[in-house]
C-alpha cells in the first residue's frame, strides 16, 4: 500500500515542492487565493470530493505553480518571523500546511497515475517531478528558516504545548537534521542531485514495470491448453479475448494476462505444463528485455548508499529505521534471520514434504521442482490435505455480500456505520447534479463512515476493485486528504481515502466472485482504512497511517483475522444463487488449512524481507558487478526449496522496495505480523466480536495515529510489551 507519511511531507523533504515559474507568468499569492477561492484550481479544490474530470495534466501544471507561490510565501513569513514572535501556530503548524496544496497536486497526479494511467499524465508528472524536488533543498538551505525553528524550538513555551505538540516540534527538528539541515553547501548540492536522479529513475522503474506487465499476453485458441481452468476463469479469458480479437466469426479464444486474477490462476490450476510454464515466462519478462529494471535498481542502490553516507549513516537501511520500533538496519536484519532460523527446520521438512507428493503424483522421483510447478503443486497437496477445493468456496464469496460482511463486523467493534453515495464517472467538461460524487471510473463506488454514537460523518473513501491495463497491479490504501482536527465543539472534519484492489471481476452472466485469497487482501486493506477514517488527532500532522512504518501494518494484518473466524464468515459467505450460508463443513476446512505448510509462508516473505535489507546494506559485497538474477540467487538458495530453473529477481518488479515506501522496510510486514498475532489474542480471549475490546482497539491503536509512538500505544491496548515469539507459536511453529 502507498501511505502518507504527514510529517515528513509537511518539511517538503520528501515529497518537495515545484519551482517558481518565471516572473512573467508567476501570479501573485492574492491571485492565486481569489482563484481558489473561484474554483480555478481543482486540484486542491476546498470541496471535499476531487473533480477528477478537471484534473487533467495541463492543470497540473498551472496548479503546481499557483501551489509553489502560496507555498514560497508561507515558508518566507516564517524565515522572516523575529525570535521573539515565534509561537507554535507560527512556526511549527504554520510550517505543517505550508505546501498543503503541493501535497494534493502531487498526491492526486500519484493517485491517478496508478488507477488511470496514460502517457500525459506520466509525462507531466516526469517532467514535475525534478521540480518538486529542488524545493526540499532549498529549505534545507534556508537558514533563516532553520534558526527560527531551532529557537522556537529550545523556547519556554514549548514545555507548556500538550504531548501531541511537544513530540511534533521534536519530530520537526528531527526531520530537519535527519534530511541534512547541518550540512555544507556542496553536500546539500550532491544530496539534491541524487534525490532528482533518483526521482526519475523510480518513475522509469514503475513504468516499465506496468508497460512490460501489459505488454504480455497469451490467446489459447485450443481449449485442451486449459484443462483445470474454472467456468468462471474461462468466461473472463474468453471476455478478455473478445477485447483484442474483434472478428466475430473467429474461433473460441482465451486470453491470459499478467494480471494476478490471470495468469496466478493459471499456474494454481491448469494440469496442462506447457501452458503454466509459458504463463512462467510470461512473469519473467516484467522489468525485464527491453523494459529492463536491472540497471536502473543498480544504481537507485548505489545512489541510497551515497544519500545515507551523506547524511551521517553507515547504511541506507540504518537511515530508514532510527527512528522505527526496530531502530536499526542492524536490530531489522537480526530480526529476520532470527525468524529465518526458527522456521528453517519445519521449512526443511515441508519441502521434503511437498517433492515426496510430486514423486508420489508422477511416479518420477523428484528432487527439484519446476517454478511453474510450485503453485500447482502446492494447491494440490493443501486439497488433499485437507480435502478442500479452494475454487468451492468461490461461489459464497460475492464482491457485495462481502462488503457487507465486512461492513457488519466492524460497524460492531467500532461502532460506526457506512453508507454508500451516489457516484458518476464523468468526461472532461461533464457536469452532474451536486448531490452525485464523481469518480476515475465507472466501477468506482463510494462510501461515507458515520459514528454511531455522535452521528458524526468521520469520513469517506472510494472503492476500486477490479483489474484493468490502466491500473497499478496489488492493492493498497491511497490517503486523498486527512480532515482538519476538531475545534471547540465541533469534530474533525471528514477524512477521504481510496480503497485500491485487483480482485476476480464479474463475467457477463456471474457477479464477482472472489478467491478467499481476494477477501482476506480485502480484510487488509480494509485494516488501513479503518486507521485513515478512525484517525481523530490533535494535529493533522499525525493523522491516519503516517505513523511507524514498521507499525503501519499492524492494522491491517489483525484485520485478516476475520476472514477465517466462523463469526466473520457468517456475515457474508452466502451463495450468489441460493443466498444459502456457507457449510460448516467447509468452513471448518479452510479453517484447518489457513496454516497450510506455515514455515514456507514465513519463508517466502522473510526471503523478500532479507534481500531488501541486504541491498540496502550490504550491496557492494554481495551485488555490486553482479547479475542481479544470479546475486539474489546466491543471497536465497538456502533458504528456498530446490529448483530445476530460476526465475528472475523479484527486484525487477517489487515497487514496495524500489519506488515505494517498504525500501530497507519489508521486515516490516512480519514485524508487524508478530504485534497482529500478540494483539489478536486479546481479541480471541475476549471475543472475536466483542465491542469493547474493538473500543479498545479503536481508541488506543486506530483513532492515535503519530500522536504517541507506536510502542506507547501498543503497551496501551495490550498493557504490556509484545510477545516476540506470538507469530510462530499461533502457526505450531514455536512452544
Amino acid at each position: 500500500m502507498k501511505n502518507q507519511v504527514i510529517v515528513t511531507t509537511s518539511l517538503c523533504a520528501l515529497l518537495g515542492m515545484p519551482l517558481a515559474a518565471s516572473s512573467e507568468t508567476q501570479p501573485t499569492v492574492q491571485q492565486v487565493l481569489q482563484n481558489i477561492a473561484e474554483g480555478s484550481h481543482p486540484f486542491y479544490d476546498k470541496g471535499m470530493y476531487p473533480d477528477w474530470s478537471r484534473l487533467t495534466p495541463e492543470q497540473a501544471r498551472t496548479d503546481s505553480a499557483a501551489a509553489l507561490v502560496l507555498a514560497r510565501h508561507r515558508i518566507e513569513q516564517i524565515s522572516n518571523l523575529r525570535p521573539e514572535e515565534t509561537t507554535f501556530e507560527n512556526t511549527f503548524l504554520a510550517l505543517s500546511h505550508a505546501q498543503e496544496e503541493l501535497d494534493k497536486v502531487q498526491n492526486r497526479i500519484y493517485h491517478l497515475t496508478t488507477v488511470a494511467d496514460n502517457g500525459d499524465l506520466r509525462k507531466v508528472q516526469e517532467e514535475l517531478m525534478p521540480e518538486w524536488n529542488a524545493i526540499g533543498a532549498e529549505v534545507l538551505a534556508n537558514d533563516k528558516l532553520w534558526t527560527i525553528l531551532r529557537h522556537a524550538a529550545s523556547q519556554p513555551w514549548v514545555k507548556e504545548l500538550s504531548p501531541a505538540k511537544q513530540r511534533y516540534v521534536e519530530q520537526v527538528i528531527q526531520n530537519f537534521q535527519d534530511q541534512g539541515a547541518g550540512l555544507s553547501p556542496e553536500q546539500k548540492k550532491r544530496k539534491k542531485e541524487i534525490e532528482d536522479e533518483m526521482s526519475m529513475l523510480q518513475l522509469q522503474f514503475g513504468k516499465n514495470v506496468q508497460d512490460s506487465t501489459n505488454a504480455w499476453e497469451l490467446i489459447i485458441t485450443d481449449r485442451d491448453q486449459l484443462a483445470g481452468m474454472s467456468a468462471d476463469w474461462m468466461d473472463k479469458a474468453r471476455e478478455e479475448a473478445a477485447k483484442v480479437i474483434h472478428d466475430q466469426n473467429a474461433a473460441p479464444a482465451w486470453r491470459i494476462t499478467l494480471q494476478a486474477s490471470s495468469y496466478n490462476e493459471v499456474l494454481k490450476h491448469c494440469t496442462v505444463e506447457a501452458t503454466r510454464k509459458a504463463c512462467w515466462d510470461g512473469a519473467r519478462t516484467i522489468g525485464s528485455g527491453q523494459y529492463d529494471n536491472a540497471p536502473i535498481v543498480a544504481r537507485i542502490m548505489e545512489l541510497r548508499r551515497e544519500l545515507a553516507e551523506l547524511l551521517g549513516f553507515k547504511t541506507y537501511a540504518d537511515m530508514t529505521t532510527h527512528r522505527r520500533m526496530v531502530g536499526s538496519g542492524k536490530n531489522a536484519l537480526k530480526f529476520v534471520d532470527d525468524m529465518m532460523q526458527k522456521v528453517k527446520p519445519a521449512f526443511d521438512a515441508e519441502c521434503e514434504q511437498l517433492l515426496n507428493f510430486i514423486t508420489r503424483r508422477t511416479g518420477r522421483v523428484t528432487t527439484a521442482i519446476n517454478p511453474w510447478d510450485r503453485s500447482f503443486y502446492l494447491r494440490e497437496l493443501s486439497e488433499e490435505m485437507y480435502n478442500l477445493d479452494t475454487e468451492s468456496l468461490r461461489p459464497y464469496l460475492v464482491c457485495d455480500k462481502l462488503l457487507d460482511g465486512i461492513f457488519s463486523i466492524f460497524s460492531n467493534l467500532y461502532g460506526v456505520s457506512f453508507t454508500e453515495l451516489p457516484a458518476d464517472c464523468l468526461k472532461e467538461g461533464e457536469k452532474s447534479s451536486p448531490a452525485v460524487i464523481e469518480t476515475w471510473h465507472p466501477e468506482v463506488r463510494v462510501f461515507a463512515v458515520t459514528d454511531d454514537r455522535t452521528g458524526y460523518h468521520l469520513g469517506s473513501f472510494y472503492l476500486d476493485l477490479f483489474p484493468r491495463t490502466s491500473k497499478r497491479e496489488g492493492a493498497w490504501v491511497m490517503p486523498l486528504n486527512y480532515g482538519k482536527p476538531a475545534e471547540g465543539n465541533k469534530p474533525h472534519s471528514p477524512h477521504l481515502a481510496c480503497l485500491i484492489g485487483n480482485m476476480t471481476p464479474a463475467t457477463a452472466d456471474k457477479p464477482a466472485l472472489f478467491s478467499h485469497y481476494d477477501a482476506t487482501v480485502l480484510f487488509h486493506e480494509f485494516g488501513h482504512m479503518m486507521h485513515v477514517m478512525l484517525s481523530d488527532t490533535e494535529l493533522e500532522a499525525h493523522s491516519g497511517t503516517g505513523v511507524a512504518w514498521d507499525f503501519v501494518e499492524l492494522p491491517s494484518q489483525i484485520n485478516e483475522n476475520w476472514a477465517w473466524e466462523s463469526q466473520g464468515i457468517a456475515t457474508f459467505g452466502f451463495h450468489y444463487q441460493t443466498n444459502e450460508i456457507i457449510p460448516d463443513e467447509l468452513v471448518k476446512k479452510l479453517q484447518a488449512s489457513r496454516y497450510f505448510l506455515p514455515a514456507t509462508d514465513n519463508m517466502g516473505q522473510l526471503c523478500i524481507a532479507k534481500l531488501d535489507l541486504e541491498m540496502h546494506m550490504n550491496y557492494d559485497e554481495k551485488f555490486k558487478g553482479k547479475d542481479l538474477d544470479a546475486a539474489t540467487r546466491e543471497l536465497l538458495s538456502p533458504w528456498q526449496i530446490r529448483f530445476t530453473q530460476h526465475g528472475n529477481s523479484i527486484m525487477r518488479r517489487l515497487r514496495h522496495c524500489i519506488t515505494g515506501g517498504y525500501s530497507a522496510g519489508y521486515y516490516s510486514y512480519k514485524w508487524a505480523e508478530v504485534l497482529a498475532a500478540d494483539a489478536y489474542s486479546r481479541f480471541s480471549k475476549e471475543g472475536v466480536l466483542n465491542r469493547k475490546t474493538g473500543t479498545d482497539f479503536r481508541e488506543a491503536i486506530l483513532s492515535k495515529g503519530d500522536s504517541q509512538s507506536a510502542a506507547d500505544l501498543y503497551r496501551q491496548f495490550m498493557g504490556r510489551d509484545p510477545n516476540p515469539d506470538a507469530l510462530l507459536q499461533s502457526q505450531g511453529l514455536s512452544k
